[in-house]
């Protein structure tokens, strides 16, 4: 069983991407989204969202809900959000 280190390392290196920070933000804001719709609004091409989307889920940061046909991600681990969001807002000043 990993220790408390390791699992912060983890989750740490696992948001470690421009674009995984923007994932979790816009889901920090937007609750729930699809993929089509975090493509759309970031901008990004679907297999590069795809592939961030994995990191995250396989870290357990995001968790996906089916919906029909749609898969909807949200936030899972709101450490990790509370993390990025400090890290985020305290470089911007």
């Amino acid at each position: 069983m990993p220790n408390n280190l390791e699992l912060s390392s983890s989750i740490l290196k696992s948001v470690g991407h421009p674009i995984r920070v923007k994932i979790i933000l816009t889901l920090a804001d937007h609750t729930e989204m699809t993929v089509t719709e975090l493509t759309q609004f970031l901008k990004i091409d679907q297999p590069v969202m795809s592939l961030h989307l994995a990191v995250l889920r396989n870290a357990n940061i995001i968790i996906v809900r089916k919906q029909g046909k749609k898969s909807m991600y949200s936030i899972l681990d709101s450490s990790a959000l509370q993390a990025v969001q400090i890290i985020y807002h305290s470089r911007r000043n």
